[in-house]
């Protein structure tokens, strides 16, 4: 059984729902592919929520690094 720990900023519910469904999807294709057998995709997903403040990419914080981006 396939753990998978994502963590980041907190997200939604459904994100979390459909972040995992495809997921387990993903590894449950591979597993066939790669064992010629059709399993049942079980994965357990973990979510490790941490402060958007508490994430840097490089040495700038995320939240600057977002406020250079350009709008949409």
């Amino acid at each position: 059984m396939p753990i998978v720990e994502i963590t980041g900023p907190a997200l939604p519910q459904d994100a979390k729902d459909r972040l995992a469904k495809k997921i387990t999807e993903i590894i449950a294709e591979e597993e066939k592919k790669a064992f010629n057998v059709d399993t049942t995709g079980i994965t357990v997903v973990l979510f490790r929520e941490v402060g958007v403040p508490s994430i840097y990419l490089g040495t700038k914080p995320l939240a600057k690094v977002l406020e250079t981006l350009p709008k949409a």
